[in-house]
């Protein structure tokens, strides 16, 4: 119910509404947004494959960690950057904010049962374009809400999310580049 309560409220005020989820700093309410998230990414990527129960549940756990993961690493470098310029925000509310972002990815889950539906269109070519999308909107999304509730400006918002992502970013590009290296030598 609080969930609905703060979309409202950010739909009425947005800049309360930031102001309420980092007073907040709820785990329970940033875990919703990350599994929203998991949803969105193992939808997307397996819509129309026929998994198996377990099969689901075991992408749904693995990519909950992973986005649990991305996102404690993400919250913490981004607060590392705002600690050195000297900007208040704790690694606990960056948390929940890129929780909150998750729900965003439900586009991707629309994206996915709309190219699912028509197959004749052949949709699956714009799936990059549909994930850039995605990206964009949630990099928008906590660039304005870190403006919103730390009195940051545009360049330091966007510079700390971008000094959280990109390492994250290249370690998990560096870890799918040594597992399929890994599995290629294994077969």
């Amino acid at each position: 119910m609080n969930l609905l309560k703060t979309y409202f409220l950010y739909i009425k005020d947005p800049h309360q509404a930031v102001q309420t989820l980092f007073e907040r700093r709820s785990f329970a309410h940033a875990c919703a947004g990350y599994f929203a998230a998991t949803l969105g990414w193992v939808l997307f990527f397996n819509i129309g494959d026929g998994l198996s129960v377990p099969s689901l549940l075991f992408k749904l756990l693995a990519v909950f960690a992973a986005e649990l993961t991305a996102g404690y690493f993400i919250a913490s470098l981004c607060g590392l950057y705002l600690d050195f310029s000297r900007i208040k925000a704790s690694p606990a509310q960056l948390f929940c904010l890129i929780g909150s972002a998750g729900f965003i990815k439900g586009l991707l889950i629309a994206f996915a049962l709309i190219s699912a539906a028509v197959p004749e269109a052949k949709l699956y070519w714009l799936s990059p374009l549909a994930l850039l999308l995605t990206f964009a909107l949630q990099l928008g999304y906590l660039t304005r809400s870190l403006m919103r509730a730390g009195n940051v400006g545009a360049g330091k918002a966007l510079g700390g999310w971008l000094f959280g992502f990109v390492p994250v970013c290249a370690a998990l590009a560096l870890g799918g580049v040594f597992f399929v290296w890994t599995v290629s030598l294994l077969f």
